[in-house]
């Protein structure tokens, strides 16, 4: 599919499907539309917020999208109204569809955006493709550079849908790291378990030892700039079963999903080398499966990490921890960064808290945490900042380690977070627990730009965070 923009009127002798917006009201943008204000009203358009109205005029379709009170406008109405009201024309079969943009601020880029990632859809293994057979999307506007920007990063959205969807056999570490190398600008430096017994790695090391695929350690480096380097660490578990501490199988269907936090830094890389982003960043993903096997990692094991602090393993179904601690420490030891952020579907216990809507959030650094919900205002990747102090940390002491795996059902967001804080030092550091918002479920607000699978939940938002630093 391919997004262009128009400079001028959308003319409809060239445009089968024209896009348009309207307040609630009937409060048109396009002074021409004042002649359907009538026929609209007839049927019941009102210009009310997520809604949408199809009229013939001419030779072409116009498909009114209604943004409800001016006054309460935003850019989140703004991408749930246009996504609809694209999906609705794509649906209509259309091959071609031309949009007016709504006045706003970024209105080329938003628009290039939703368009990017509503039209998306899981087909690769398919035999009966897409749904949509849209070609071309035309947006009308002056700013091309929005546009361009918008594009990627929605293209680099959908890669990381992409990557997270992919089933477990074929979505492996090897597959993250070929991904890796294809993309340009990137200096990628691979660890394997070789490595991992070298270095002392024994967190990623237990968490592989009955992985039938090769676990991996990624690095990826971006230098688009002298700067002290942000450091994103993504954990990868292509797939997992629990371990010895088995799942029921309802709970196991969806953990090819477990490696979205390891495909969102391959996503955001990716977006820095697009764009030529004038950024240090550093990304590395730790990637393994999870499985049982007679060489399996045991509960009541004590594993040794990089940084030389040692883990009682107390349930091997919390390895999620364990994966990301290692390259935590090593990250911070080998590059120095500024600041470290970590992405991780880690715990059903911050779905249980913040649902399908909010990323948990929680660190050693209130002005980082800040940024990011600054930065979250901006994108539909919500973030809400939980607790993180020694109460928690004492909750996960154990008595034959430093620390164990798990402490318990009561606050498991805040203790996972509370294990991945001992490996990270003085640095300033923000932990994203994106377990009920990298994959869509039944309670996922149902907004027309989330297809069925992976969100991409993290690129955008860190491409926002990105651009308040300039």
């Amino acid at each position: 599919m391919n997004i262009k923009a128009v400079q001028g009127d959308l003319k409809e002798t060239e445009y089968r499907y024209i896009v348009e917006p309207c307040f609630e009201g009937l409060e048109f943008q396009e002074k021409s539309s004042g002649n359907n204000k009538d026929t609209l009203a007839k049927i019941g358009f009102t210009g009310k917020e997520n809604t949408h109205a199809a009229l013939p005029s001419g030779n072409s379709v116009r498909i009114y999208v209604g943004l409800g009170k001016r006054e309460k406008f935003n850019s989140e109405i703004m991408r749930r109204s246009y996504s609809r009201a694209v999906r609705v024309t794509a649906e209509m079969g259309a091959k071609d569809i031309a949009i007016i943009p709504p006045a706003m601020e970024n209105s080329a880029f938003e628009t290039a955006y939703i368009s990017a990632i509503t039209l998306y859809e899981f087909d690769t293994y398919r035999a009966k493709k897409r749904k949509f057979a849209v070609e071309n999307v035309y947006i009308r506007t002056d700013d091309v550079s929005g546009l361009k920007e918008g594009c990627t990063a929605g293209e680099c959205t959908n890669f990381t849908r992409e990557m997270a969807n992919q089933p477990p056999s074929l979505g492996t570490p090897t597959l993250f790291e070929n991904k890796a190398k294809e993309i340009k600008g990137l200096q990628v430096t691979v660890l394997g378990r070789e490595d991992f017994i070298r270095l002392g790695m024994g967190g990623i090391e237990g968490v592989s030892r009955a992985a039938k695929e090769p676990a991996k350690m990624v690095i990826m480096e971006y230098k688009g700039s002298d700067e002290k380097p942000l450091l994103l660490v993504g954990k990868g578990i292509t797939f997992d079963s629990g371990g010895l501490s088995l799942k029921p199988p309802d709970g196991m269907v969806d953990m090819k999903f477990d490696k979205c936090g390891a495909a969102a830094v391959l996503g955001v890389m990716k977006l820095a080398s697009e764009l030529s982003l004038k950024k240090h960043i550093v990304g590395i993903m730790a990637l393994t499966e999870n499985l049982p096997g007679g060489n399996a990692y045991k509960p009541g094991d004590i594993l040794k990490h990089y940084n030389g602090k040692t883990s009682e393993i107390i349930s091997t179904d919390a390895e999620g921890r364990l994966v990301p601690s290692d390259s935590l420490a090593y990250g911070i030891e080998k590059f120095a960064p500024s600041r470290v952020l970590d992405f991780a579907t880690l715990t059903g216990a911050c779905v249980v808290a913040l649902g399908n809507i909010y990323a948990g959030m929680m660190g050693n650094d209130d002005s980082f945490m800040k940024e990011l919900v600054d930065a979250s205002r901006k994108t539909w990747e919500n973030v809400w900042r939980l607790p993180l102090d020694d109460d928690f940390k004492e909750q996960i002491s154990s008595k034959v380690a430093d620390i164990k795996n798990t402490g318990g059902r009561p606050g498991g967001a805040e203790t996972a977070a509370a294990f991945l804080s001992n490996f990270v030092g003085e640095t300033p550091w923000v932990h994203l627990d994106i377990a009920g918002t990298a994959w869509t479920e039944p309670t996922t607000p149902h907004v027309g730009y989330l297809a069925d699978g992976a969100t991409g939940f993290g690129v955008r938002l860190i491409y926002e965070y990105l651009k308040q630093k300039q």
